[in-house]
């Protein structure tokens, strides 16, 4: 799970989020938006 965990944090850094868990709740509320900051939508 902390691998997960550091994952996602990763992920919002690499797109300019300084905010974390604000960044984390946005996600949550969105089903699509991991797997597009994932690049692993069309």
């Amino acid at each position: 799970m902390a691998g997960l965990r550091n994952l996602a944090i990763g992920v919002h850094r690499r797109d300019g989020h300084t905010n974390i868990a604000a960044a984390l709740r946005h996600t949550a509320r969105d089903g699509r938006s991991p797997l597009t900051a994932l690049g692993l939508t069309g």
